[in-house]
């Protein structure tokens, strides 16, 4: 694990946000930092997810590739990313079950697309 350079944030006190913490950090390598007063998630230096830190804690931040991106934008509660929607970040509101589940996998894809890629050993 990486120690933050950033005094700690709260966790929103949210059973969601317990659960999508725990999710995050349950990738290989993954580790909570706190930027810009932010709770990210990281593999290595690079963020797969930004979670909202006010008390009702409801949304999350992923990367998408732009294509992905694009679709996703087309349901309800997704949005482009504010700032950094250009290179394909998402934001997602979970509103019931139904976009747990799906931000569930939405988390998997990001730390997938910035989670260095594994050499396969020579035969």
């Amino acid at each position: 694990m990486t120690e933050s350079r950033f005094p700690p944030v709260t966790l929103p006190d949210s059973p969601v946000a317990r659960e999508l913490q725990a999710y995050c950090l349950s990738f290989p390598a993954a580790w909570e930092d706190y930027p810009w007063g932010d709770i990210v998630y990281k593999v290595g230096s690079k963020i797969f997810a930004f979670m909202g830190t006010t008390e009702s804690m409801s949304g999350v931040t992923v990367k998408a590739t732009q294509d992905d991106a694009e679709a996703l934008t087309r349901l309800a509660n997704i949005t482009r990313a504010r700032y950094i929607g250009r290179h394909g970040w998402v934001t997602v509101s979970i509103a019931d079950d139904a976009m747990l589940s799906l931000t569930r996998d939405l988390i998997a894809t990001s730390y997938e697309l910035v989670a260095p890629k594994r050499r396969r050993p020579t035969e």
